[in-house]
């Protein structure tokens, strides 16, 4: 059974007798029901101008103002997200983000839900330590919270359009304003993004990689009352891609040795080619459906009522030649999942005494999801894994039997329950001192089926020998019906203490010292050997001290030292005792610990009236502290290594950016602008086992933008990837033995953007 929305009962308990405008509500109905609190000096907040300044994906925009995040997508399903080289990819169905992602107070409980594109953004928040005071469940490394711009009472239309180099065409429109006067307040934005593939597949002359997807917002915000504000979103968003080819970044001694005994010459191994030869085809599908509702209840003054209700459905569709070049060894294959989630949370802020707020409340998130892996066996699958071994003289069409058309389905499912409880205290005994406490429970039950299903075997002869070879090979290639069932039960206490002082006007220093949590779960993946079918809970523990100047003209400038440790920490890896062809990929392990520890700085200031420089810079060293088992590199010859002391993967070592703005306005009452932003990290491993082939260079991207504005109009030239610098956005294993592959970032794109305000 998928989990169904459960009507919000105190809502119906609001009488709605005269309209309110929100300038006549009350101070604490005009915040946000999502806003995020406490907000800590460490805690960087993105504008949404600076978020579609110039046409990017969504997780690149991220890095353009903050540093310590890394986020990589090689496709939707397996996004990555890291805070202070903290997190995972979503390769493996069974596991959620250590960075917690909500989108208008409502948790994403998959990475892949991550919108494609940040569309009528009012800010983005990064949270770089364990959240306990919500939106959404208890994290263990950090979060990301996503802020829709929200209807207002004014009357606006516009439409932006943009064309660009590569294929690349958006539109996107914004609606909204009055509907009921005093009472009823609406938007409505849309957008459809295209774009061509910049991958050459050099078997068939094709371009790919490309693709299209458009989303849909629509709200209502309704204010009957001066006690009473809720708003309704309802949202979709798709993709339809023919992706994704990935170039291969290096081949195993055993794919080269096949590859010779058989004849056939592999494409170079370069990351940054932008070039495949594959025989098949790749397809990508996502449809993202979702309904929240906020409601805000003034009960008496200075206290209010905050629910929260949301209802997402994602589906994920894709198909692909999984042995990524020109022979049918593994031509068919990909995976479906089928998710679907409702949550709700109540918060009661209130006020106890003149120094003392307090807020509390509870959470619930039901979720479940269906899954199919497929992988299907073609024609040259047995010469290719035989090739080079001393085997007597076969009929081809004879080898060949042995695994054509055989296929490995392995469908799943999975439903969880995620239950808190949390209570916040604000005391300030002083204007310049205050002191937040966080106290949560968390209850966390999963249960999961796993199954592996084997068909399209052809009959074969009984020869002598024959039989044998034929055995070994499906044993080893395809392994054995089976099913299996397991749960998974966490408990929580966590708890979070920060001191706040400003020792003089526009000073500010902090401390804090905060324990996180993220369940664990059920490996949804097929397991064998040493990998256990159950994973254990990660628990955190963060210290941090922070100070922040503020600047004239509201700038300001931000350090912050901080050390996270965390035990049991999930990672993704390949099994190197599961099979001697191809080790199972994608299991969850657990690290027995790890650490992150290191220094930020973050500014904005103004350089004269017109003129403004924001700049961060972040060192960020996290390292395995105990990983005694981990697996040893592919092709090394020993199954189990000891990483303990290595820096982690997707941890890249340093961070950095800089923006540069400025505009001058015209005598015809116009205004022209430009910015410049640069973004640049260092070099880590992309995998786990540290494989050759897996290390992702450093790079350094530049945007830049130049426009002129008039009132009713804004036209902008921009350029994505100003230097066209070759790099590589992820690096993941192709199989188990050594072979990589690497999804080139995308070459330089120019376009034009043009907005009008109808």
């Amino acid at each position: 059974m998928h989990p169904r929305p459960i009507p919000l009962l105190a809502a119906l308990l609001v009488t709605t007798p005269v309209g309110a405008t929100e300038a006549e509500l009350p101070a604490v109905l005009v915040q946000p029901a999502d806003t995020l609190d406490p907000a800590t000096l460490s805690t960087t907040r993105i504008d949404g101008a600076d978020v579609d300044a110039v046409p990017a994906s969504a997780t690149d925009a991220l890095g353009k103002r903050a540093v310590s995040i890394q986020a990589t997508r090689p496709e939707n399903r397996n996004t990555g997200i890291f805070v202070r080289g903290l997190g995972t990819t979503s390769f493996n169905d069974g596991m959620s983000g250590s960075v917690g992602t909500t989108l208008d107070g409502v948790h994403l409980a998959r990475q892949g839900m991550f919108p494609l594109r940040l569309l009528d953004i009012e800010s983005v928040d990064i949270v770089r330590t364990p959240a306990l005071g919500g939106p959404g469940p208890a994290t263990s490394a950090g979060g990301i919270h996503i802020r829709t711009r929200a209807p207002q009472w004014e009357d606006e239309a516009s439409v932006r359009l943009e064309r660009g180099t590569h294929g690349h065409e958006a539109y996107e429109t914004v609606v909204g304003g009055t509907l009921v006067p005093e009472t009823l307040a609406g938007r409505f934005s849309a957008y459809t993004q295209r774009r061509s593939g910049v991958v050459r597949n050099v078997f068939s002359g094709e371009d790919v990689n490309g693709g299209q997807h458009d989303g849909l917002r629509g709200q209502l915000l309704w204010t009957p009352s001066a006690t009473l504000r809720a708003r309704l979103i309802v949202e979709r968003e798709r993709l339809d891609d023919d992706c994704c080819a990935y170039s291969v970044a290096r081949y195993s001694a055993a794919s080269r040795a096949r590859a010779a005994a058989l004849g056939h010459t592999l494409l170079p191994a370069d990351p940054l080619s932008r070039e495949v030869a594959q025989d098949g085809s790749n397809r990508r599908r996502m449809d993202h459906e979702a309904a929240t509702a906020q409601f805000e209840i003034l009960l008496r003054d200075d206290t209010r009522l905050v629910a929260t209700t949301g209802w997402r459905q994602w589906r994920f569709d894709s198909r692909s030649d999984l042995d990524g070049i020109d022979l049918a060894i593994a031509p068919r294959g990909g995976s479906h999942m089928d998710h679907r989630q409702w949550s709700q949370e109540i918060r009661f802020d209130g006020r106890l005494a003149p120094t003392l707020d307090y807020r509390i409340g509870a959470y619930h998130l039901q979720r479940s999801h269906r899954r199919e892996g497929l992988l299907g066996y073609g024609p040259d699958a047995a010469r290719w894994f035989t090739a080079g071994l001393d085997l007597p003289p076969l009929d081809d069409a004879l080898l060949a039997a042995v695994l054509d058309g055989a296929t490995v389905r392995t469908p799943g499912s999975q439903s969880a329950t995620t239950q808190s409880l949390f209570g916040q205290l604000d005391w300030a005994p002083r204007h310049d001192l205050g002191l937040t406490g966080i106290v949560r429970y968390s209850r966390d039950r999963t249960r999961a089926e796993t199954r592996c299903e084997v068909s399209g075997l052809q009959p074969l002869p009984a020869l002598p020998g024959f039989s044998e070879l034929a055995g070994q090979l499906r044993g080893a290639l395809l392994g054995h019906d089976t099913r299996t069932q397991h749960r998974s039960r966490d408990d929580s206490l966590d708890a979070s203490l920060r001191l706040h002082f400003e020792p003089r006007a526009g000073v500010e220093l902090e401390v804090s010292a905060s324990s996180g949590y993220k369940p664990g779960g059920v490996n949804a993946e097929t397991v064998t050997g040493a990998v256990s079918p159950t994973f254990d809970a990660e628990r955190s523990l963060g210290l941090e001290a922070s100070a922040g100047l503020d600047l004239p003209r509201d700038g300001y400038l931000r350090l912050t030292l901080y050390r996270t440790e965390i035990r049991d920490y999930q990672a993704l890896t390949y099994n190197p005792d599961s099979s001697p062809l191809i080790p199972t990929m994608n299991n969850i392990t657990n690290v027995d610990a790890v650490r992150s520890q290191g220094v930020e700085i973050e500014s904005d200031m103004a350089l004269g009236e017109r003129t403004r420089l924001a700049l961060g810079a972040g060192y960020n060293d996290a390292r395995y502290t105990d990983f005694r088992n981990a697996p040893c590199p592919p092709g090394s010859g020993v199954l189990y290594c000891d990483f303990s002391g290595k820096q982690m993967a997707n941890a890249p070592r340093w961070t950095a950016f800089a923006g540069l703005s400025h505009h001058r306005p015209l005598a015809n009452g116009g205004e022209v602008y430009g910015d410049i932003a640069w973004r640049w990290r260092s070099g880590f491993h992309g995998t786990t086992e540290r494989g050759h082939g897996s290390h992702v260079a450093a790079r350094g991207l530049i945007d830049a933008r130049i426009g002129l504005r008039q009132r009713h109009w804004d036209l902008s030239l921009w350029a994505h990837n100003l230097t066209d610098e070759k790099h590589v956005t992820a690096v993941f294993a192709l199989n188990g033995s050594g072979d990589y592959g690497a999804l080139a970032g995308r070459p330089r794109t120019i376009g034009l953007s043009l907005t009008l305000a109808l």
